[in-house]
């Protein structure tokens, strides 16, 4: 999981229908509405899911609430609590989902502007926090972890973090100087061409490591 800044101003058409009316509901939301909603989250997420890294755009995307609507009401409406999601496993059995489609009506909790401070890597892929409550969401409201999967050419997220980690060794074999490795965590962290890589919190969460041990 990467850091996600939020669009400090959000889609017009969802601040004016939520002031039309005090009966304004997400399910009646206006033409437009959603996908205007997408193209705002897609480009402030740089082109991933909030929540595996994986690469989504407007049309394979859905609005997420972190805080669910059904346990939320009044957050429905609120961009604060709206984030961008894939679909790669809608209709899979649950053990094989992961992202909102494990979550369902459960809340996640953590503010996903401040969250790579929370979360660590190891090396075989699996994503894990010191934080209790955190580690407990990634593995039981988001599924992160997942251990099946039934989906034609398709890998488990921690098969792909697992190669997102082989990366970083063979960069870091390429001995670079600490110059070299400040770059490269530059590049992974402000992205290119409106998009950033594929897992590279992982990547990210190795090179800081590193970067803070070298002279």
């Amino acid at each position: 999981m990467i850091n996600i800044k939020k669009n400090p101003k959000e889609p017009l058409i969802l601040r004016e229908y939520r002031s039309s009316s005090h009966d304004a509901k997400y399910e009646n939301a206006p033409k437009g509405m959603i996908e205007q909603i997408l193209e705002s989250l897609v480009a402030e997420q740089y082109g991933l899911c909030c929540y595996c890294q994986q690469r989504i755009t407007v049309k394979n995307a859905s609005v997420e609430h972190k805080l669910s609507q059904h346990n939320h009401k009044e957050k429905a409406l609120d961009y604060g609590n709206m984030a961008a999601v894939c679909k790669r496993t809608e209709g899979l059995p649950r053990s094989s989902q992961y992202c909102d489609k494990f979550k369902g009506q459960k809340d996640f909790s953590f503010d996903l502007s401040n969250i790579e401070q929370l979360i660590e890597y190891e090396p075989s892929g699996i994503i894990k926090s010191s934080d209790a409550n955190l580690d407990d969401q990634l593995n039981n409201v988001l599924n992160l972890n997942q251990r099946t999967i039934k989906k034609e050419n398709e890998r488990l997220l921690v098969v792909n973090r697992a190669a997102a980690y082989q990366a970083y060794v063979q960069f870091m074999c390429t001995n670079p100087t600490k110059r070299k490795v400040k770059e490269r965590i530059d590049d992974l962290t402000n992205g290119r061409n409106g998009e950033k890589e594929e897992f590279c919190g992982v990547m990210l969460f190795f090179l800081k490591k590193r970067y803070a041990r070298m002279k």
